[in-house]
């Protein structure tokens, strides 16, 4: 995608956990078809490798993440599809590593004004809203993904059940194995497209 004025982006190997809500609908955790306002969720964006530059989501993250220079956004859901094995358990489904970055505040706001949206974008009043590009942004099935365990939390230093308003960093160490983690399997970025399709349709 090349679309705006990407600037390359370099920062160091530290993770931060982002939240998403994903789609009871189908095996696959996509993203969900539509937010609490009835407007698309289009956030991460399978399709382009981006995040943060189709819609407002996370700012005040991907903000902080750009300050303290971090590479990876790791991408957790607590698993909520068709798979009954996996109901409830916390996931990481997948990662991104941040390769370019974009000023994009002026764009959320453009974009809220000319289409009369309900909700005004989160970065409304922040002074500066950053959206990342990735050449190496992957999704895998749960069956693949990398769980993350009350037990695996605790030994990493991590007090209490992981919640929405938790910020989880990851030290070079912790994001490490959970790269390692996805080295040897195999993304579905096509499949997550796909499921995407499959609900909409629905």
């Amino acid at each position: 995608m090349t679309l705006g004025n990407w600037q390359d982006y370099r920062g160091k190997d530290e993770g931060v956990l982002i939240h998403l809500s994903t789609s009871r609908l189908h095996e696959l955790p996509v993203r969900e078809a539509a937010d609490a306002n009835g407007e698309p969720v289009l956030e991460p964006n399978y399709e382009t490798g981006t995040f943060g530059l189709l819609q407002c989501l996370e700012a005040r993250t991907r903000l902080a993440a750009l300050k303290a220079r971090r590479r990876y956004f790791l991408f957790g859901i607590r698993y909520q599809g068709l798979l009954k094995d996996f109901q409830g358990r916390f996931l990481i489904i997948g990662y991104m590593r941040l390769d370019r970055t974009m000023e994009v505040r002026k764009r959320h706001v453009h974009k809220w004004m000319e289409n009369n949206a309900s909700a005004s974008p989160e970065c409304m009043d922040m002074e500066s809203c950053q959206a990342f590009q990735s050449n190496e942004m992957n999704f895998y099935t749960p069956a693949d993904a990398f769980e993350l365990t009350e037990e695996l939390m605790k030994k990493w230093g991590y007090k209490g059940k992981i919640t929405k308003q938790m910020k989880l960093t990851f030290t070079e160490d912790k994001l490490g194995k959970v790269l390692d983690h996805f080295k040897g399997k195999t993304p579905c970025n096509g499949e997550y497209q796909a499921g995407l399709a499959t609900i909409d349709q629905a």
